[in-house]
């Protein structure tokens, strides 16, 4: 068991190595969360739909923006 957790740690700083290394992706992100700002200060709202395990992810997002911030 110790094994998995240890290995599901390490896939998890691989992925977020690799996403620390790109920079374009970075600007991506960056221009992403400029929109969200620009969106919420405006008084609008962003509206995430999905089907499936995309449905999910909606839900997940949309809780961690109205719970943390």
């Amino acid at each position: 068991m110790k094994d998995l957790i240890q290995k599901s740690i390490r896939e998890s700083i691989a992925v977020k190595q690799t996403i620390l290394a790109d920079a374009a992706f970075l600007k991506k992100i960056e221009l992403a969360a400029q929109a969200f700002i620009t969106t919420f200060r405006g008084g609008g709202k962003i509206l995430f739909c999905g089907n499936g395990g995309s449905a999910a992810d909606a839900q997940h997002l949309a809780a961690e923006l109205s719970g943390r911030f």
